[in-house]
């Protein structure tokens, strides 16, 4: 009996960046094709959608031994008034361009038309603004800084790393010399992990702000999540009582503060519930 095999194919829009100095305000919001199938597997940033994706992002991008990072993969099909419609990555960037985002122009390269100036959220919010039949986006909707991190490859390295070696132990050390990014990949490991309540531990009190700044780069996409200190985000007890309603958290300490507390052989009663918590990390 002779078999047919399917050649329907659905389309999707996806969008990544590349960490260097030249893209480093820009996206790239591009379409491609994949298989149909049952639709249980075309939800957004599903491993179908980002396959697929992946497969057309290194047909440009694998000879010039570029590093990318993919953002966000959706299917182009959609409901509006009970008809199934479809999109395509040319409104996305009528919409963009429409709202005042301009396009990303590279001097010795032609063609390279599809690199908008604007986060990863504006982006998803000109999507939605298609669905709704809009052709530009409130001023409200323009954001700027939420785009996840788009880490180095050594960076990525050690999270997975690190990652792995804590499925096997619970001490992981690494040898990462001035401006590595230690700050960003260590919360980057905490996202991916969802610890609960995680304690930064340093020597210089004075980096708190470059933490709390990173914190907000992070998990700029997370409600769940807080960061507390002394002098940044919330108090401690605060925390504390947030955590009971499912909040997580990472809190900074500095050591000359607790080895100050009793608990440790100083002289001052304080830190007894930072002493007393069952941390799950330890950075």
């Amino acid at each position: 009996m002779a078999t047919f095999e399917s050649t329907l194919k659905s389309k999707l829009i996806y969008v990544f960046a590349i960490n260097d100095e030249r893209h480093s305000d820009c996206l790239k919001i591009g379409e491609t094709t994949i298989d149909e199938d049952d639709g249980t597997n075309l939800f957004n940033n599903s491993e179908a959608l980002r396959e697929a994706a992946n497969r057309r992002i290194r047909q440009y991008t694998k000879t010039a031994g570029i590093a990318y990072q993919l953002l966000h993969t959706e299917i182009s099909i959609f409901m509006r008034s009970g008809m199934i419609m479809t999109f395509n990555d040319k409104q996305v960037h009528h919409v963009l361009e429409r709202s005042g985002i301009k396009k990303k122009e590279f001097a010795d390269v032609k063609g390279a038309d599809e690199w908008y100036c604007c986060d990863l959220e504006t982006v998803k919010k000109a999507i939605q603004a298609i669905k709704k039949g809009e052709t530009s986006l409130k001023p409200s909707d323009i954001t700027h800084g939420r785009t996840p991190i788009v880490f180095r490859p050594e960076q990525s390295e050690a999270i997975k790393k690190t990652r792995k070696r804590f499925l096997k132990g619970n001490h992981m050390l690494w040898n990462a010399k001035m401006r590595f990014g230690k700050t960003l990949s260590a919360l980057q490991v905490v996202k991916e992990e969802e610890y609960t309540r995680t304690l930064i531990l340093t020597h210089r009190p004075v980096v708190d702000e470059g933490w709390f700044e990173d914190f907000g780069k992070i998990f700029y996409d997370r409600n769940d999540y807080k960061y507390g200190s002394k002098n940044n985000g919330e108090e401690f007890g605060a925390l504390q009582r947030m955590s009971a309603k499912g909040i997580k958290y990472v809190y900074f300490a500095s050591m000359q503060d607790l080895r100050g507390s009793e608990q440790v052989g100083g002289k001052f009663d304080k830190n007894d519930e930072i002493f007393s918590t069952p941390w799950d990390f330890l950075s």
